[in-house]
């Protein structure tokens, strides 16, 4: 199969990474995966993307092709991120001031074709998208050969220089975002609270999945958001935490039956 003219100029290993993202993957999370999730003011901020199932994946190249919006933000604002074309790890970058920063990347659309029927009541099971299969059935749309166009809305949190309780991220204004309402690099806290955004408002019962890795295990479990978009989510200390929401929904654009956007968080606990 030939490579899209994008990926002609990397080697092999990095054109097959990036060519993954561009074919049919059932319920794959892709995520922001940071060397270390805590670091001191002028330390250098190292970070893969990384796509795979229960926070085990492959990285991701920088690809400016491939994204609309790659950023870090921190106490003084947010300023846009460019690499290099084929780097991995994707983003290197100065630390620039104390408190959190937040990494964000937003991919551009891509779209993939069902081949099988089971593919997609897999999907729909695993990432808790209740009444897909009911509204696909009633809309009479064949059960194979159908389209999704998909979008990833990708966050880190990274904390330089010493914990402070006080502070916040601020929503990035995606069109679908997690947001913490806590700093989860606080290790008085047991819980941290989520808020779930669709356009900047609240998106109620979405499933939301949390995977934990720590040195010696890894867990995982799944909660819906309240009728506000609120979930209360469970730290566990010296592990590394991504969450990970989709949502979605008929497509009202010609040749396309389902749109769906996916919204990750990662961060770590001391």
């Amino acid at each position: 199969m030939p490579l899209p003219s994008f990926l002609s100029f990397l080697p092999g290993a990095l054109a097959l990474t990036a060519l993954a993202l561009t074919t049919p993957l059932a319920a794959h999370e892709f995520w922001i995966e940071p060397v270390s999730h805590s670091v001191e003011p002028g330390d250098e901020i190292v970070a893969s993307l990384r796509v795979g199932q229960k926070y085990e994946g492959e990285p991701f190249p920088y690809l400016s092709s491939r994204f609309e919006r790659f950023t870090v933000t921190d106490a003084s604002g947010t300023r846009g991120y460019r690499g290099h074309q084929g780097d991995q790890p994707a983003l290197k970058t100065e630390a620039m001031k104390p408190g959190l920063t937040v990494l964000t990347y937003v991919s551009k659309p891509s779209a993939l074709v069902y081949r099988k029927w089971e593919t997609f009541l897999k999907y729909t099971t695993a990432e808790g998208l209740t009444g897909a299969v009911e509204a696909h059935l009633a809309a009479d749309l064949p059960k194979t050969g159908f389209r999704e166009d998909f979008q990833r809305h990708t966050k880190a949190l990274i904390q330089v220089g010493p914990v402070d309780p006080a502070d916040r991220e601020a929503a990035q204004g995606l069109d679908f975002e997690l947001v913490a309402l806590g700093n989860p690099f606080d290790p008085d806290i047991g819980t941290l609270r989520v808020r779930l955004l669709r356009f900047g408002k609240p998106a109620p019962d979405i499933q939301i999945a949390i995977f934990r890795k720590g040195p010696d295990d890894a867990t995982n479990e799944t909660l819906r958001t309240d009728e506000d978009g609120y979930a209360e989510i469970a730290l566990t200390d010296g592990a590394r935490h991504l969450l990970n929401a989709v949502l979605l929904e008929r497509s009202e654009e010609q040749g396309v039956d389902w749109a769906s956007d996916w919204a990750s968080l990662t961060f770590a606990r001391p």
